[in-house]
Protein backbone atom coordinates (compact mmCIF):
# COMPACT_ATOMS: atom_id res chain seq x y z
CA UNK A 1 0.00 0.00 0.00
CA UNK A 2 1.50 3.48 -0.89
CA UNK A 3 2.33 5.70 2.36
CA UNK A 4 -0.01 8.01 1.20
CA UNK A 5 -3.17 6.07 1.28
CA UNK A 6 -5.83 5.52 3.52
CA UNK A 7 -5.91 2.76 6.11
CA UNK A 8 -8.26 0.12 5.48
CA UNK A 9 -11.32 0.48 7.05
CA UNK A 10 -11.43 -3.22 8.18
CA UNK A 11 -8.79 -5.74 7.87
CA UNK A 12 -8.36 -8.98 9.22
CA UNK A 13 -5.69 -11.67 9.25
CA UNK A 14 -6.44 -15.65 10.56
CA UNK A 15 -9.39 -14.07 12.22
CA UNK A 16 -10.38 -17.20 14.35
CA UNK A 17 -12.96 -17.77 17.22
CA UNK A 18 -13.63 -20.61 18.91
CA UNK A 19 -16.33 -20.63 21.78
CA UNK A 20 -15.98 -23.28 24.62
CA UNK A 21 -12.89 -24.66 23.37
CA UNK A 22 -14.88 -27.04 20.68
CA UNK A 23 -16.98 -24.77 18.83
CA UNK A 24 -15.04 -23.02 15.67
CA UNK A 25 -17.59 -20.02 14.98
CA UNK A 26 -14.75 -18.64 12.74
CA UNK A 27 -11.83 -20.27 11.02
CA UNK A 28 -8.49 -18.41 9.57
CA UNK A 29 -10.80 -15.46 8.02
CA UNK A 30 -8.84 -12.87 6.45
CA UNK A 31 -10.62 -10.15 4.33
CA UNK A 32 -9.82 -6.22 3.61
CA UNK A 33 -12.67 -3.34 3.21
CA UNK A 34 -11.32 -0.06 1.86
CA UNK A 35 -12.61 3.13 2.03
CA UNK A 36 -15.82 3.40 0.48
CA UNK A 37 -16.89 0.12 -0.21
CA UNK A 38 -20.32 -1.84 0.83
CA UNK A 39 -19.41 -4.89 1.39
CA UNK A 40 -22.27 -7.57 1.72
CA UNK A 41 -21.71 -10.34 4.31
CA UNK A 42 -23.13 -13.63 2.89
CA UNK A 43 -23.64 -17.07 4.52
CA UNK A 44 -26.63 -19.82 5.59
CA UNK A 45 -27.33 -19.56 9.37
CA UNK A 46 -24.54 -20.71 11.92
CA UNK A 47 -21.68 -19.68 8.73
CA UNK A 48 -20.48 -16.85 11.57
CA UNK A 49 -21.70 -13.73 10.43
CA UNK A 50 -22.70 -12.08 13.55
CA UNK A 51 -19.29 -13.63 15.03
CA UNK A 52 -17.10 -12.11 12.43
CA UNK A 53 -18.97 -8.99 12.82
CA UNK A 54 -18.71 -9.05 16.70
CA UNK A 55 -14.98 -9.48 16.60
CA UNK A 56 -14.95 -6.61 14.41
CA UNK A 57 -16.91 -4.29 17.02
CA UNK A 58 -14.63 -5.37 19.35
CA UNK A 59 -17.55 -7.39 21.14
CA UNK A 60 -15.63 -10.18 21.09
CA UNK A 61 -11.87 -11.29 21.62
CA UNK A 62 -10.82 -13.46 19.02
CA UNK A 63 -9.41 -17.13 19.94
CA UNK A 64 -6.50 -16.36 17.59
CA UNK A 65 -5.65 -13.53 14.52
CA UNK A 66 -6.05 -10.07 14.63
CA UNK A 67 -8.41 -7.17 13.48
CA UNK A 68 -7.51 -4.04 12.36
CA UNK A 69 -10.25 -0.86 12.20
CA UNK A 70 -9.30 1.90 10.66
CA UNK A 71 -5.68 0.52 10.70
CA UNK A 72 -5.43 0.37 14.67
CA UNK A 73 -5.62 -3.13 16.07
CA UNK A 74 -9.96 -4.18 17.51
CA UNK A 75 -10.22 -5.06 21.32
CA UNK A 76 -13.18 -4.46 24.02
CA UNK A 77 -11.56 -1.94 25.75
CA UNK A 78 -11.25 0.29 21.84
CA UNK A 79 -13.86 3.07 22.72
CA UNK A 80 -12.38 5.76 20.18
CA UNK A 81 -12.43 3.05 17.59
CA UNK A 82 -15.84 2.04 18.52
CA UNK A 83 -17.03 6.06 18.41
CA UNK A 84 -16.17 6.01 14.88
CA UNK A 85 -19.18 2.89 13.93
CA UNK A 86 -22.60 3.19 13.86
CA UNK A 87 -24.09 -0.36 14.16
CA UNK A 88 -27.56 -2.05 13.69
CA UNK A 89 -27.98 -5.28 15.20
CA UNK A 90 -30.68 -8.17 14.03
CA UNK A 91 -34.26 -7.50 15.96
CA UNK A 92 -33.00 -4.01 17.63
CA UNK A 93 -34.53 -3.07 21.14
CA UNK A 94 -35.23 0.49 22.11
CA UNK A 95 -36.89 1.55 25.68
CA UNK A 96 -40.35 1.13 24.60
CA UNK A 97 -41.69 4.28 27.57
CA UNK A 98 -39.34 6.77 25.98
CA UNK A 99 -39.94 8.80 22.48
CA UNK A 100 -37.45 8.56 19.69
CA UNK A 101 -36.38 11.97 20.62
CA UNK A 102 -35.72 10.88 24.31
CA UNK A 103 -34.28 7.76 22.86
CA UNK A 104 -31.64 9.45 20.82
CA UNK A 105 -30.78 12.76 22.98
CA UNK A 106 -29.90 9.99 25.51
CA UNK A 107 -27.75 8.16 23.35
CA UNK A 108 -26.32 11.66 22.14
CA UNK A 109 -25.42 12.68 25.79
CA UNK A 110 -24.02 8.92 25.72
CA UNK A 111 -21.59 10.04 23.35
CA UNK A 112 -20.65 13.17 25.02
CA UNK A 113 -22.57 15.73 23.04
CA UNK A 114 -23.87 18.91 24.37
CA UNK A 115 -27.25 20.08 24.55
CA UNK A 116 -26.40 22.89 21.82
CA UNK A 117 -25.14 20.10 19.31
CA UNK A 118 -27.83 17.49 19.83
CA UNK A 119 -30.68 19.25 19.40
CA UNK A 120 -30.02 19.90 15.61
CA UNK A 121 -28.54 16.54 15.18
CA UNK A 122 -31.42 15.38 16.50
CA UNK A 123 -33.95 17.20 14.25
CA UNK A 124 -31.95 16.25 11.43
CA UNK A 125 -32.23 12.33 12.20
CA UNK A 126 -35.61 12.86 12.61
CA UNK A 127 -36.37 14.32 9.10
CA UNK A 128 -33.73 12.42 7.28
CA UNK A 129 -35.60 8.88 8.72
CA UNK A 130 -39.11 9.89 8.18
CA UNK A 131 -40.23 10.13 12.17
CA UNK A 132 -41.15 13.80 12.03
CA UNK A 133 -44.91 12.28 12.89
CA UNK A 134 -44.03 9.84 15.46
CA UNK A 135 -41.32 11.67 17.02
CA UNK A 136 -43.35 12.29 19.92
CA UNK A 137 -45.29 8.66 20.36
CA UNK A 138 -43.95 6.34 22.70
CA UNK A 139 -41.67 3.58 20.69
CA UNK A 140 -44.29 0.22 22.14
CA UNK A 141 -46.65 1.70 19.73
CA UNK A 142 -43.71 1.65 16.88
CA UNK A 143 -44.72 -1.04 13.96
CA UNK A 144 -41.38 -2.99 12.84
CA UNK A 145 -40.81 -0.51 10.06
CA UNK A 146 -40.65 2.57 12.09
CA UNK A 147 -38.18 0.54 14.61
CA UNK A 148 -35.97 -0.17 11.79
CA UNK A 149 -35.55 3.96 10.91
CA UNK A 150 -35.54 4.35 14.59
CA UNK A 151 -32.26 1.72 14.45
CA UNK A 152 -31.05 4.05 11.63
CA UNK A 153 -30.87 7.22 13.15
CA UNK A 154 -29.56 5.49 16.65
CA UNK A 155 -26.51 4.60 14.66
CA UNK A 156 -25.88 7.58 12.57
CA UNK A 157 -25.82 10.16 15.68
CA UNK A 158 -22.06 9.95 16.26
CA UNK A 159 -21.26 10.39 12.26
CA UNK A 160 -20.00 7.47 11.84
CA UNK A 161 -17.07 6.60 9.20
CA UNK A 162 -18.23 3.07 9.23
CA UNK A 163 -21.77 1.50 9.57
CA UNK A 164 -22.35 -2.28 10.45
CA UNK A 165 -26.22 -2.81 10.18
CA UNK A 166 -26.82 -7.15 10.74
CA UNK A 167 -29.88 -7.72 8.90
CA UNK A 168 -31.23 -4.38 7.91
CA UNK A 169 -34.27 -5.29 6.24
CA UNK A 170 -35.16 -8.42 8.22
CA UNK A 171 -39.13 -8.28 8.89
CA UNK A 172 -39.85 -5.16 7.25
CA UNK A 173 -42.98 -4.97 4.61
CA UNK A 174 -42.30 -4.44 1.25
CA UNK A 175 -42.68 -0.20 1.41
CA UNK A 176 -40.07 -0.61 4.83
CA UNK A 177 -37.92 -2.40 2.85
CA UNK A 178 -37.85 0.03 0.10
CA UNK A 179 -37.57 3.00 1.98
CA UNK A 180 -34.55 0.73 3.54
CA UNK A 181 -32.60 0.26 0.53
CA UNK A 182 -32.88 3.61 -0.49
CA UNK A 183 -31.16 5.36 2.48
CA UNK A 184 -28.69 2.76 2.25
CA UNK A 185 -27.49 3.84 -1.44
CA UNK A 186 -27.80 7.32 0.18
CA UNK A 187 -25.69 6.84 2.61
CA UNK A 188 -23.58 4.31 0.77
CA UNK A 189 -22.12 7.70 -1.00
CA UNK A 190 -20.88 8.93 2.18
CA UNK A 191 -19.85 5.75 4.26
CA UNK A 192 -18.09 2.42 4.03
CA UNK A 193 -20.44 0.06 5.34
CA UNK A 194 -20.55 -3.74 5.99
CA UNK A 195 -23.94 -5.24 5.62
CA UNK A 196 -25.83 -9.17 6.72
CA UNK A 197 -28.17 -9.56 5.21
CA UNK A 198 -30.36 -12.84 3.81
CA UNK A 199 -32.25 -11.18 1.12
CA UNK A 200 -29.79 -11.22 -1.52
CA UNK A 201 -31.75 -9.26 -3.58
CA UNK A 202 -31.07 -6.76 -1.29
CA UNK A 203 -27.13 -7.21 -1.32
CA UNK A 204 -27.43 -6.96 -5.44
CA UNK A 205 -28.88 -3.34 -5.38
CA UNK A 206 -26.55 -1.76 -2.69
CA UNK A 207 -23.45 -3.79 -2.72
CA UNK A 208 -19.94 -3.51 -4.57
CA UNK A 209 -18.22 -5.89 -2.59
CA UNK A 210 -19.05 -9.17 -0.95
CA UNK A 211 -17.76 -11.87 1.65
CA UNK A 212 -19.30 -15.23 1.33
CA UNK A 213 -18.92 -17.91 4.81
CA UNK A 214 -19.89 -20.85 5.21
CA UNK A 215 -19.01 -22.66 8.42
CA UNK A 216 -16.86 -20.64 9.56
CA UNK A 217 -14.96 -20.82 6.71
CA UNK A 218 -14.36 -17.68 3.99
CA UNK A 219 -15.28 -19.36 0.82
CA UNK A 220 -15.36 -16.07 -1.46
CA UNK A 221 -13.92 -12.55 -0.50
CA UNK A 222 -14.56 -9.85 -3.72
CA UNK A 223 -16.20 -7.29 -5.59
CA UNK A 224 -19.63 -8.68 -6.61
CA UNK A 225 -19.49 -8.25 -10.21
CA UNK A 226 -16.46 -10.79 -9.63
CA UNK A 227 -19.03 -13.26 -7.59
CA UNK A 228 -21.76 -13.26 -10.04
CA UNK A 229 -19.21 -13.16 -13.00
CA UNK A 230 -17.28 -16.44 -12.05
CA UNK A 231 -20.37 -18.64 -11.38
CA UNK A 232 -21.73 -20.11 -14.45
CA UNK A 233 -20.75 -17.64 -16.79
CA UNK A 234 -21.18 -20.33 -19.74
CA UNK A 235 -24.99 -20.63 -19.46
CA UNK A 236 -27.22 -18.29 -21.63
CA UNK A 237 -30.82 -17.73 -22.77
CA UNK A 238 -31.10 -16.26 -26.24
CA UNK A 239 -34.23 -15.10 -27.74
CA UNK A 240 -34.68 -16.08 -31.59
CA UNK A 241 -36.78 -14.76 -34.40
CA UNK A 242 -37.64 -16.13 -37.86
CA UNK A 243 -38.29 -19.46 -40.00
CA UNK A 244 -39.28 -22.35 -37.66
CA UNK A 245 -37.43 -24.50 -40.39
CA UNK A 246 -34.72 -22.31 -39.91
CA UNK A 247 -34.48 -22.32 -36.24
CA UNK A 248 -34.59 -25.75 -36.05
CA UNK A 249 -31.55 -26.18 -38.78
CA UNK A 250 -29.69 -23.85 -36.61
CA UNK A 251 -30.33 -25.04 -33.18
CA UNK A 252 -29.17 -28.65 -34.84
CA UNK A 253 -25.94 -26.58 -36.35
CA UNK A 254 -25.20 -25.35 -32.16
CA UNK A 255 -25.94 -28.14 -30.50
CA UNK A 256 -23.13 -30.30 -32.73
CA UNK A 257 -20.57 -28.11 -31.52
CA UNK A 258 -18.13 -29.65 -29.86
CA UNK A 259 -17.92 -26.44 -27.11
CA UNK A 260 -21.71 -26.65 -26.49
CA UNK A 261 -22.99 -29.20 -23.54
CA UNK A 262 -26.64 -28.49 -24.09
CA UNK A 263 -29.14 -26.61 -26.64
CA UNK A 264 -32.41 -26.63 -26.16
CA UNK A 265 -35.71 -24.70 -27.49
CA UNK A 266 -38.88 -23.89 -26.36
CA UNK A 267 -40.94 -21.46 -27.19
CA UNK A 268 -38.54 -19.56 -29.52
CA UNK A 269 -35.70 -19.59 -26.52
CA UNK A 270 -32.99 -21.15 -26.81
CA UNK A 271 -31.10 -22.23 -23.47
CA UNK A 272 -27.45 -22.56 -24.11
CA UNK A 273 -24.84 -23.99 -21.70
CA UNK A 274 -21.46 -24.11 -22.80
CA UNK A 275 -18.19 -26.37 -21.52
CA UNK A 276 -16.96 -24.38 -18.31
CA UNK A 277 -13.41 -23.81 -19.31
CA UNK A 278 -13.87 -22.71 -22.92
CA UNK A 279 -13.30 -19.08 -23.94
CA UNK A 280 -16.92 -18.08 -24.03
CA UNK A 281 -16.51 -15.59 -26.77
CA UNK A 282 -15.23 -17.47 -29.68
CA UNK A 283 -18.12 -19.92 -29.32
CA UNK A 284 -20.84 -17.42 -29.05
CA UNK A 285 -19.19 -15.82 -32.21
CA UNK A 286 -19.64 -19.10 -33.96
CA UNK A 287 -23.04 -19.64 -32.95
CA UNK A 288 -24.47 -15.71 -33.84
CA UNK A 289 -22.72 -16.71 -36.97
CA UNK A 290 -25.01 -19.97 -37.34
CA UNK A 291 -27.73 -18.09 -37.05
CA UNK A 292 -26.87 -15.31 -39.43
CA UNK A 293 -26.12 -17.97 -42.14
CA UNK A 294 -29.79 -19.40 -41.18
CA UNK A 295 -31.16 -16.12 -41.93
CA UNK A 296 -32.28 -16.85 -37.79
CA UNK A 297 -32.48 -12.84 -35.96
CA UNK A 298 -31.21 -12.81 -32.68
CA UNK A 299 -33.63 -10.65 -30.46
CA UNK A 300 -31.85 -10.56 -26.98
CA UNK A 301 -28.97 -12.21 -25.28
CA UNK A 302 -28.36 -12.73 -21.51
CA UNK A 303 -26.37 -14.53 -18.94
CA UNK A 304 -28.12 -17.06 -16.60
CA UNK A 305 -27.11 -16.80 -13.17
CA UNK A 306 -25.45 -13.24 -13.49
CA UNK A 307 -27.62 -12.33 -10.20
CA UNK A 308 -25.98 -12.42 -6.49
CA UNK A 309 -28.41 -15.17 -5.34
CA UNK A 310 -28.01 -17.75 -7.82
CA UNK A 311 -23.64 -16.88 -8.01
CA UNK A 312 -24.33 -17.35 -4.01
CA UNK A 313 -26.20 -20.30 -4.39
CA UNK A 314 -23.78 -21.57 -6.70
CA UNK A 315 -20.99 -21.38 -4.45
CA UNK A 316 -21.90 -22.65 -1.36
CA UNK A 317 -23.25 -25.96 -3.12
CA UNK A 318 -19.94 -25.85 -4.58
CA UNK A 319 -18.15 -25.70 -1.09
CA UNK A 320 -20.57 -28.39 0.37
CA UNK A 321 -20.04 -30.91 -2.15
CA UNK A 322 -16.05 -30.30 -1.57
CA UNK A 323 -16.88 -30.41 2.23
CA UNK A 324 -18.35 -33.74 1.61
CA UNK A 325 -15.93 -35.17 -0.82
CA UNK A 326 -12.86 -34.51 2.03
CA UNK A 327 -15.38 -36.24 4.50
CA UNK A 328 -15.76 -38.92 2.67
CA UNK A 329 -11.83 -39.38 1.40
CA UNK A 330 -11.01 -39.22 4.99
CA UNK A 331 -13.62 -42.25 6.31
CA UNK A 332 -12.08 -44.11 3.67
CA UNK A 333 -8.41 -43.85 4.30
CA UNK A 334 -9.37 -44.52 8.35
CA UNK A 335 -11.08 -47.99 6.99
Amino acid sequence: MAADAPALVVETSHLTKIYQDRQIALNDLSVAVEPGAVMGLLGPNGAGKTTFLRLVLGLHSPTAGWCNVFGKRMHPNAADLRRRIGYIPTNPQFPRDLTPIEYLDYIGRLFGMTRESRKPKLAKLIRAVDLLPQSGQKISNFTPGMTARLAVASSLINDPDLLIWDEPTHGLDVEARRGMLELIKTLASEKSMILSSHNLSDIDEVCNHAAVLNKGHLIFHGSLQELKGRIRKNHYELDLEGDQKSITKSVAQVKAMKEVIQASMRHRRLELKLVDDVGNTGVLAMVFQTFFDNKVTLVSVRSVGAQTETAYLDLVEKEEQRGFARLFQVTAEAA
